[in-house]
């Protein structure tokens, strides 16, 4: 996923959040300006300006949710003060200006701290109670009633919008946590992949500096007649082998990974692929290779490991991702470069999604790139999936 994406939706979220909370505002100004001038008695001026005032702070509260707050709780204290007691209708929380109130106090447990929106309920449900002692008179029974109605499901509101806020704040943190999980381990995977490779180098070239030793230890003897400075630097190189060779095995008992045992098993390569097949098919898998050229390709001994390891790794998915689906493995030599290709057909069953995989590509593109080479892996166009991996040939063999 694109590190630009979640900024882009919640750009989105926003601006829709904005049209949204805008649109209610502009409807409850509808209702609420006619019915405080016509049912409660409030001048049209001061009923037209000071709803204006109560219903736009709700689009203010998403960018100044503490000041929204405040002009909010002023400009319904001042319309519920205006406003006549009737026994036709409740007072002196109208119904317009409560569902404001509510949708206030929900924005605002919604995206500011709960002491914010609880402060701005406490100070709304404290107004009307005054208003209601001072000009109650003979309706106190009723705004009474009224009152309690308003605290009751305000209190609800913002129980709920608080929730939600909680809500989302956690889910925030989960989804950062999980990503930040997923880096860690996609970096732990190349590590372990760098030390494996480490290993592997060393098992590549402790052959050459144990023949570079051997022959220059047996070359004054072999050669015969060799005065003695050149025997002393034919001693010399031997000593240099002998000392590259104990450098490198104690750089790799650094990198050993505890518990793992010493590699005895000679290192594999293109050589082995056949048999990689032949025991892949022998568990049931559809699956077959070909040698396109009449001559084998000739890799580095890198290479050549790592090539082995691109199949052993695709021929791995293969079998877990695409069950029962044809597996094709093909190896070409072409222009100087040696191209590997693993393809699996469609599957004819549902894969089982193992938790905690999809990191074998990962080691798979560090293994390539170590060696030189380059690696490539989607899906095709007829549902299967392919794996292309490409490494240089070896100068040397490659002119023969």
């Amino acid at each position: 996923m694109s590190t630009t994406e979640p900024v882009e939706r919640g750009r989105r979220s926003e601006a829709w959040t904005w049209v949204a909370v805008s649109a209610v505002a502009l409807a409850l100004i509808s209702v609420q300006v006619p019915l405080s001038a016509t049912i409660y008695g409030v001048p049209l001026a001061a009923a037209f300006s000071l709803t204006v005032l109560h219903v736009g702070a709700l689009p203010l509260a998403l960018r100044w949710p503490t000041a929204a707050g405040v002009i909010s709780v002023l400009a319904v204290c001042g319309l519920l003060w205006l406003s006549a007691p009737t026994p036709e209708a409740p007072w002196p929380w109208a119904v317009a200006p409560e569902i404001t109130q509510f949708c206030m106090v929900f924005l605002l447990a919604f995206r500011a701290p709960w002491q914010i929106a609880s402060s701005i309920f406490g100070l709304s449900a404290a107004g009307s109670i005054v208003i209601a002692l001072v000009h109650g008179g003979g309706h106190a029974d009723a705004a009474t009633a009224n009152i309690v109605v308003f605290v009751s499901i305000g209190a609800g509101v913002l129980g709920i919008g608080i929730a939600v806020r909680q809500w989302r704040r956690i889910r925030r943190q989960l989804v950062r946590e999980q990503r930040i999980n997923a880096e860690e381990l996609s970096r732990r995977v190349i590590a372990e992949e760098k030390a494996r490779l480490a290993r592997d180098l060393h098992d590549v070239i402790a052959h050459s500096m144990s023949v570079i030793n051997v022959q220059a230890a047996s070359a004054p003897a072999r050669l015969g007649g060799v005065d003695t400075r050149t025997a002393e630097e034919f001693a010399d190189i031997a000593t240099q082998a002998r000392t590259a060779l104990r450098e490198m095995r104690g750089l790799l008992d650094a990198l050993r990974v505890d518990g793992d045992a010493p590699l005895v098993e000679p290192q594999h390569g293109l050589a082995d692929i056949g048999v990689l097949v032949r025991q892949t098919a022998q568990a049931g898998a559809d699956v077959r290779s070909e040698w396109i050229g009449s001559d084998k390709p000739a890799l580095s001994a890198i290479a050549d490991l790592a090539a082995y390891r691109v199949v052993q790794e695709a021929l791995s998915n293969a079998l877990r991702h695409a069950p029962g689906a044809a597996i094709r493995v093909a190896v070409e030599a072409l222009d100087g470069m040696v191209v590997i290709r693993v393809r699996n057909e469609r599957p004819t069953t549902h894969a089982t999604v193992v938790a905690g995989g999809g990191h074998g590509l990962v080691a798979m593109r560090e293994r390539v790139r170590s060696a030189g080479g380059t690696v490539v892996a989607a899906a095709t166009s007829d549902g299967g999936f392919e794996v292309t991996a490409e490494f240089p040939a070896t100068k040397e063999e490659a002119s023969e």
